[in-house]
């Protein structure tokens, strides 16, 4: 038989006061709130007596955590040849109607 959560009056409205002001600062800005959320479960949670460690934050992470799809393969790209771009002289070698002169 589990037994009944006992807690002080005084314990339970400051904590309903801090939910209070979290919501109030959503409003203005719910990136605040998102800063805070973490924050405020982990303070929840040692207000209710659990003393989370590595292995409950480990479980609680695995019960939420969506399973990466496995994205079907392709082909690899195939590698282009490797090229030799003619530069200076050879280039306008390449580029010229007719070669450059012979020099004498």
């Amino acid at each position: 038989m589990q037994r009944a959560l006992v807690m002080p009056r005084g314990t339970v409205m400051a904590f309903a006061v801090l939910v209070l002001l979290l919501a109030l600062a959503g409003l203005a800005d719910p990136g605040l709130t998102l800063a805070f959320a973490p924050a405020v479960v982990l303070l929840a949670l040692l207000c209710l007596g659990m003393r989370p460690g590595e292995a409950l934050i480990s479980r609680l992470r695995a019960r939420f955590e969506t399973r990466a799809v496995a994205r079907a393969s392709s082909m690899r790209r195939p590698r282009l040849a490797l090229v030799v771009r003619p530069v200076g002289c050879s280039l306008a070698a390449a580029l010229a109607m007719r070669p450059p002169p012979v020099r004498l």
